[in-house]
């Protein structure tokens, strides 16, 4: 393995990994700094080199949206979002409209004139969504929940076409010539959209996916659909997936997923939705029960394993239930991976975060959509798919993500024992009260059910410990890199409540069992000794007055 590194935790707001102009995750290497974040503390926010790219303005985005407000000559305190796609500034367009009836929001289209080159109009192209003040809660929910928003390469692309480009709008103060009349002339860094790039992506997955279970045909690549956000795959899954009968709209959410899934999955327009947030066997009954009784859904999502309690779902019940009451299983499987786990013969749907462990290297974002080409719902799954599907991949994004990929196989194996080191270590320590692994909580035995002959448990564990002082000096004191993202090549701790669920810690904790004060760690390529002894001595430093 060539990509081992060193662990090391860097300065607040500096990008991990340091000077990595796209990174997705920024240090946040403090309690008190996660927590800055969450009140959003101007002292936090201008330390803030870069940012996970749905949970604010990625800087080359920023830049963008200068341009933007200087080209249409609105002041900067309007708000603005760019979007790749007609189609998802519609949709926020619509989420304004509902949300703020009273308020005036406008859409202007960005788009080179004539004659450019049919690659350059293609990606060049942008909408921008402006608001106003009163919106902007509303606006940063749609960007962050759905990811639709413009990726950092893209934003680049487009700020350097800007000046010869047009603006088209409704309201025609937002209606302007292209200052500059010449259209790109440099050369571009791909060559028809990164076809091959993202059939290369594609074909990978299609083989890493595909079960080894006897019976079972191989994933083609066109049952692979690429994402520009791991959260716009699950978002056009649950659009897709809508059906015209309102009894039937239901869409289930088993067991305690990540923060923003129930949100994306409820604001797809099911006519119900609900969570059953324990992912337990009295809930699998419950809902059993029920369906005997006449209920109908249209689909179950679930996470395998769960981020960040790492529980498994009895898949092959949850598998039995969907053949016999007729609905959709849908499971994103970003922690468990294609590599450790052969989940395919039990689901319909299977859906991944790109930007975790398929990338490592924490630069790029990407998502991607699975079908099971033997399932009883491929035809119209597809079909759905298909109807909706537009290609905003950036071709830069796609092109960095290939070359990031290309050891995946290997990545995940070293972070499956680095992390199983870790988790054995920590489970044993008297500090600690409950340790959250695949291997070590009690559904374990579904795990095992769907694990690969060779897979592993994976390469995140969550710690609670004893005392709250304690987990707060432990993170204070961990000398690895700290922020938001998982699946990255080198570790990274964040204290997963007062990230995630800022403003409901109380809510996560007494209905999903969340520990507020919960650390989850991503474990990464680092060498085995050289982590335990950093998690040995922020053990013996948090402990010390005990």
């Amino acid at each position: 393995m060539t990509r081992s590194i060193s662990p090391h935790t860097f300065p607040v707001g500096e990008p991990n990994p340091p000077e990595e102009k796209h990174s997705v995750s920024a240090s946040l290497p403090t309690w008190e700094s996660v927590a800055a974040w969450g009140r959003r503390e101007q002292w936090l926010l201008d330390s803030m080199h870069t940012c996970y790219p749905r949970f604010g303005m990625h800087p080359s985005v920023q830049q963008l949206m200068d341009a933007v407000y200087a080209r249409l000559h609105i002041p900067k305190d309007s708000g603005c979002l760019i979007f790749p796609s007609a189609d998802a500034a519609a949709r926020c367009m619509a989420r304004l409209s509902v949300e703020h009836s009273n308020e005036t929001c406008h859409t202007v289209k960005f788009q080179p004139h004539q004659p450019a080159d049919e690659e350059v109009r293609r990606w060049a192209t942008f909408y921008v969504i402006l608001f106003p003040k009163a919106c902007a809660a509303t606006a940063m929910h749609f960007w962050k929940v759905f990811g639709d928003g413009i990726a950092g390469r893209h934003a680049e692309y487009c700020l350097e076409a800007l000046p010869s480009m047009d603006s088209y709008a409704k309201n025609t103060d937002f209606e302007a010539p292209a200052p500059c009349r010449d259209h790109i002339t440099r050369d571009l860094q791909w060559t028809n959209s990164a076809a091959a790039e993202k059939e290369a992506i594609r074909s990978f997955i299609a083989r890493l996916v595909s079960s080894d279970q006897s019976g079972y045909h191989p994933v083609g690549s066109h049952d692979v659909f690429l994402y520009p956000k791991g959260m716009c795959a699950i978002a056009a899954v649950a659009r897709a997936l809508v059906p015209h009968s309102v009894e039937r709209s239901e869409a289930v959410i088993y067991g305690w997923p990540y923060a923003d899934t129930p949100f994306c999955v409820e604001e797809s327009d099911y006519k119900r939705s609900t969570l059953l947030s324990a992912g337990s066997k009295q809930e699998l009954d419950e809902l059993e029960s029920s369906l005997a009784a006449g209920r109908r859904i249209q689909v179950l999502f679930c996470e395998v394993p769960s981020n960040p309690l790492l529980r498994t779902p009895d898949l092959p019940r949850i598998h039995a239930l969907a053949a016999q009451y007729n609905f959709i299983v849908a499971v994103d499987d970003t922690i468990g991976t294609f590599i450790n786990i052969d989940i395919l013969p039990y689901v319909d749907v299977v859906m991944t975060s790109l930007t975790k462990i398929f990338s490592g290297v924490c630069n790029v974002m990407g998502g991607s959509v699975v079908l099971n080409p033997q399932s009883l719902h491929y035809t119209m799954i597809h079909s759905a798919l298909t109807a909706h599907y537009e290609d905003t991949y950036f071709p830069l994004e796609a092109m960095t993500m290939v070359q990031n990929a290309s050891d995946f196989e290997e990545r995940v194996k070293q972070c499956n024992a680095n992390a199983l080191a870790l988790a054995d270590l920590l489970a044993k320590h008297p500090s600690v009260a409950q340790l959250y692994y695949p291997s070590l909580v009690p559904s374990r035995k579904f795990y095992d059910q769907v694990r690969r002959k060779d897979g592993g448990y994976g390469y995140l564990l969550s710690i609670v410990f004893h005392k709250p002082e304690t987990a707060i000096r432990f993170y204070d004191v961990l000398d690895i890199c700290k922020g938001p993202s998982i699946g990255t090549n080198f570790s990274l701790a964040v204290p997963y409540s007062l990230l995630a669920h800022f403003r409901e810690q109380d809510w996560a904790e007494s209905e999903g069992g969340v520990d507020r004060h919960m650390v989850r760690i991503s474990v990464g390529l680092e060498r085995e000794e050289d982590l335990i002894a950093r998690v040995q001595d922020a053990l013996a430093a948090a402990t010390a007055d005990s």
